[in-house]
């Protein structure tokens, strides 16, 4: 290397840790001018056009780097990173796996499998995938690349519903980060999972005393949802002071409410996620109060606060349209007021949904509607038999197609002892988990005694 290269090399890298990348590219790029046969000039320039986001221009001064210096792994670990980048994950895998054999230095042999790991996992092999991901733990290497690393393995767990190892890199990540509010609230998110109560309420105390929550109005938000979360497991855990919890959680609600200039989604979180909680202590009016100034048309996708817990009905619930969640609020209060002719209305939009929870009520709560008007008028009678029997037909597919569909099997129970078929809501019952039993045979009871009641 000659004397003019080093120093072209040394003032790119100086501009580069400087976060001066067009410079450094540039520096670079008169390295390679003056010396074509010198890899680290291509590697350099690779990595600011990383930066750059100039990926074919990376990719071709990464390979130009592995051509010159074939026996170096390092070189082929970032021609994987950028063959990564562009989504090419057979030729990213390739490299990488060339790295392994050539040996790499340990931070970049944790980046290495991490990697792999990330490409198991999007194409399907979670299982490789975890033994990538462990075999990246077993170097220890804490860096300026940890905390994603971290967080994207946290992602991966949640996605495989696995909260246990989810919430044992939240733990880590809260370490790393101590000062990141993002780290705090990861953190809780998983102790709530796992049921974890008193603990994550420790971590709102941590995170208020040292984290970087006023640095964002969002973090704030995050804060005050936690805590009204606090509220409504509590209201779980004590059935005695039930009410008096999810009265503070709603207070809280109301004095995030008041702060000025909150996002429009914030706004109607806060009032759907106040509706919820009127819904849960039967207060229709009151639900039905806090949703009626957002449009019905809004199509906007929210995101789910989190509940008490993350049950099988969360991961039911999947991605919530906001015109979709006001029309299933609507639907569950005028069921509960008993005004069918208002519900009727929200049906159709929740039949049609993307989110399954919302196509399961809106099938069953056509049923059980119609049912209900031909109780007051008798000419509805046959269009209500046939919704009873397309219900059914309905969650019997989806119950066949997934044996393991507790939902489906659920509204077959209830559609079937409505519609005066107790035997078979009875059977069905048997085959559910003991905890439920006692509310549905409950229910067919109750159907049962309401038709005879009927006769006379």
């Amino acid at each position: 290397m000659t004397e003019q290269v080093q120093e072209y090399l040394s003032n790119a890298e100086m501009a580069f840790a400087s976060g001066q990348h067009e410079v450094a590219l540039e520096l670079c790029e008169k390295a390679i001018a003056e010396d074509p046969s010198h890899a680290d000039s291509y590697s350099g320039a690779g990595r600011a056009c990383l930066v750059l986001e100039r990926l074919p221009d990376a990719e071709q001064y990464f390979q130009k780097a592995v051509d010159l210096d074939s026996t170096n792994g390092e070189r082929y670990f970032d021609l994987g990173n950028i063959k990564f980048g562009l989504e090419k994950y057979p030729e990213a895998l390739a490299n990488y796996a060339k790295a392994e054999q050539l040996g790499c230095e340990d931070d970049v042999k944790q980046k290495l499998y991490y990697q792999t790991g990330m490409i198991s996992y999007m194409t399907g092999d979670v299982k490789a995938a975890m033994v990538n991901f462990e075999k990246a733990d077993d170097f220890g290497v804490v860096n300026e690349d940890t905390k994603e690393m971290l967080l994207q393995r946290i992602q991966v767990y949640i996605e495989t519903q696995d909260f246990v190892r989810a919430e044992n890199y939240a733990a880590q990540l809260k370490m790393l980060a101590p000062d990141e509010f993002r780290s705090y609230q990861l953190y809780f998110q998983m102790l709530i999972a796992n049921n974890k109560y008193a603990q994550a309420e420790e971590v709102l105390v941590e995170a208020e005393k040292y984290s970087d929550i006023d640095s964002d109005i969002l973090n704030k938000v995050d804060m005050c949802f936690n805590k009204a979360l606090m509220y409504s497991a509590r209201a779980e855990i004590e059935p005695e002071n039930r009410n008096t919890h999810y009265e503070s959680a709603i207070a809280i609600f109301d004095e995030l409410a008041e702060t000025p200039d909150l996002p429009q989604d914030v706004i109607d979180n806060i009032a759907t996620s106040k509706a919820e909680i009127y819904l849960r202590i039967e207060d229709f009016d009151a639900a039905l109060k806090c949703v009626e100034d957002i449009s019905i048309e809004d199509e906007g996708i929210v995101e789910i606060e989190s509940d008490a817990d993350l049950t099988d009905e969360d991961e039911f619930m999947g991605e919530e349209n906001l015109g979709e969640k006001v029309g299933f609020i609507k639907l569950t209060c005028y069921l509960g007021n008993e005004d069918f002719a208002k519900a009727v209305d929200f049906v159709p939009m929740l039949k049609v949904s993307k989110n399954e929870q919302y196509t399961y009520f809106g099938t069953y709560a056509d049923a059980f509607i119609a049912r209900k008007l031909a109780e007051e008028d008798a000419s509805q009678a046959d269009s209500a038999e046939h919704k009873y029997n397309s219900a059914i037909a309905f969650f019997n597919n989806k119950a066949f197609t997934n044996p393991l569909d507790l939902f489906a099997t659920i509204f077959r129970i209830r559609l079937y002892a409505e519609n005066g078929k107790y035997s078979k809501a009875e059977e069905l019952i048997k085959i559910l988990p003991d905890a439920l039993k006692e509310e549905l045979n409950k229910y067919v009871a109750d159907c049962r005694a309401e038709k005879t009641m009927a006769k006379f």
